[in-house]
């Protein structure tokens, strides 16, 4: 009796085997990725907590005075805690700045930026109000006469703006997160599986 033939196509072969030395490379880039993660973290505490011009201030607060070293671009945001950022909308208000030794006013407005938002490990969300520039440096009154609006445990945040900076330092930690996943977990199929040669 001959032999039955399968018509059908023969079963799939064994899957392509990454070579060893492919290993290395992805271990490097795993190593670049951990780095790349570290610094980009850390520039995102930095922007978002600098060491000079920095200021908090209860929101209930209807009037604070701070002294700003430095001419530039600010920025006026909130921030609540324990909230992950679930309903909280900062009210639609107008505060005013106000120069000490000139007495010139200039009035914040909510930004129409103020849908995106920074949540941290505790938390607490913050949403930006309002951005403004200052020609000189020297003492300043920020003044709040809706201070009732904005409920206790708020807090105003008084910081050098941080403009883009935040969604490229977001990039660079999803990228170098990807790179160090990616690098790690192919790097070590390759390490125990690969061929050699």
């Amino acid at each position: 009796m001959m032999p039955k033939t399968i018509s059908a196509g023969l079963p799939a072969t064994a899957a392509t085997v990454l070579p060893t030395w492919l290993a290395w490379p992805l271990g490097a880039l795993c190593v670049l990725g951990i780095v790349g993660l570290v610094y980009s973290i850390g520039g995102l505490i930095r922007v978002n907590n600098p060491t000079a011009n920095f200021y908090k201030l209860p929101a209930s607060q209807p009037a604070f005075r701070f002294t700003l070293t430095q001419a530039g671009d600010y920025e006026l945001a909130c921030t609540r805690t324990g909230q992950w950022g679930n309903g909280f909308v900062v009210p639609n208000v107008e505060l005013r700045l106000r120069q000490l030794i000139t007495g010139t006013e200039q009035t914040l407005r909510t930004s129409n930026w103020n849908f995106m938002r920074r949540t941290n490990m505790s938390g607490e969300t913050t949403l930006t109000i309002a951005s403004f520039a200052v020609a000189a440096a020297g003492e300043y009154e920020l003044l709040n006469p809706v201070a009732a609006q904005f409920k206790p445990g708020d807090q105003f945040r008084i910081l050098p703006t941080t403009g883009s900076k935040n969604l490229l330092l977001i990039l660079a930690v999803v990228l170098s997160g990807v790179a160090t996943l990616g690098g790690f977990i192919v790097g070590l199929i390759a390490a125990l599986g690969g061929r050699h040669g």
